[in-house]
């Protein structure tokens, strides 16, 4: 079995609620950040970062209009973070890389890991890739760098949809507790009253993490949507997979300048390299190098 093979699970639920006045989806992915975290080494910051960016991107994906073969959720910004980047498919594979697995920087003042501080000020991208070939890309300025925040301004000026984004990452000195989040749409037409419920729910919650860590799924949906008659419209499962091969690294090496690959090359004359999303090792003996395009 191979590394792809190996799948830490998760699941995400999407559906309507107040009598479709409020479109949701909510996402566990505790297993499926354990894995990304186990294999990068990632320190909690990092840790944090990338659950909810990797938690936005699943939660997009499914609450498009047309549904996309695959999402990229990406934050830049001038921190020591630098990069956050997350990729979810219409098959329930996520996978991620952080700029730097183990940042340092002083917690927020209530406590909590400072996200903002280690990204920065920069921006957030999203790529909708489809079927067809086509994609499309926008994106927007960050606002606190905390990633949830950032996803609501982006959904607010990019999608015109007023949301409650909710993202989280419980962390504890043995690893993730729990990890995910939920979207929660105002539709059309939805009433004052409804609004206002919804937001006197949110105002109660204490962390998204918190409620998954207490009862999973189940908790989230109870609390956030209290009050609320509500419909699950889609269950999809999750899982850590990543698209990295002996092949494709292969391709892209044997592409580069001979002066790069040379600056490569071990004693033996052959490469080692790793993927940037999982980590998994890969190496290449001369001949391999030498070979025609695979």
């Amino acid at each position: 079995m191979t590394h792809s093979d190996m799948a830490a699970h998760g699941r995400l639920e999407l559906g309507l609620a107040g009598g479709g006045a409020l479109r949701w989806a909510a996402v566990d992915l505790t297993g499926v950040l354990r894995e990304a975290r186990d294999r990068r080494d990632l320190g909690p910051v990092s840790t944090a970062a990338l659950g909810r960016c990797m938690a936005g991107a699943a939660l997009l994906l499914r609450l498009s209009t047309k549904t996309p073969t695959r999402l990229v959720l990406e934050v830049r910004g001038d921190g020591p973070l630098r990069q956050v980047l997350a990729e979810s498919d219409d098959e329930g594979n996520l996978r991620g890389l952080v700029g730097e697995a183990r940042v340092d920087v002083p917690h927020r003042p209530d406590g909590k890991l400072n996200v903002g501080g280690a990204v920065g000020k920069g921006f957030l991208r999203v790529i909708r890739e489809h079927g067809s070939g086509g994609s499309y890309n926008s994106q927007v300025e960050l606002v606190t760098g905390e990633i949830g925040d950032d996803l609501a301004h982006y959904l607010e000026q990019s999608e015109q949809t007023a949301s409650a984004v909710m993202l989280g990452v419980l962390a504890r000195p043995d690893g993730v507790a729990a990890a995910g989040g939920m979207i929660v749409e105002v539709l059309p037409g939805a009433s004052d009253e409804a609004i206002s419920s919804l937001q006197e729910n949110i105002a109660r919650v204490r962390g998204v993490s918190h409620l998954l860590d207490e009862g999973g799924l189940p908790n989230v949906l109870e609390t956030v949507l209290s009050g609320f008659d509500r419909q699950v419209k889609e269950v999809l499962p999750l899982r850590y997979r990543c698209r990295c091969s002996r092949e494709r690294l292969l391709r892209h090496l044997i592409l580069l300048s001979a002066e790069d690959r040379d600056y490569l090359r071990e004693e033996d004359g052959g490469i080692g390299a790793d993927c940037v999303f999982c980590g998994e090792h890969y190496r290449f003996t001369p001949d391999e190098l030498q070979s025609p395009l695979p």
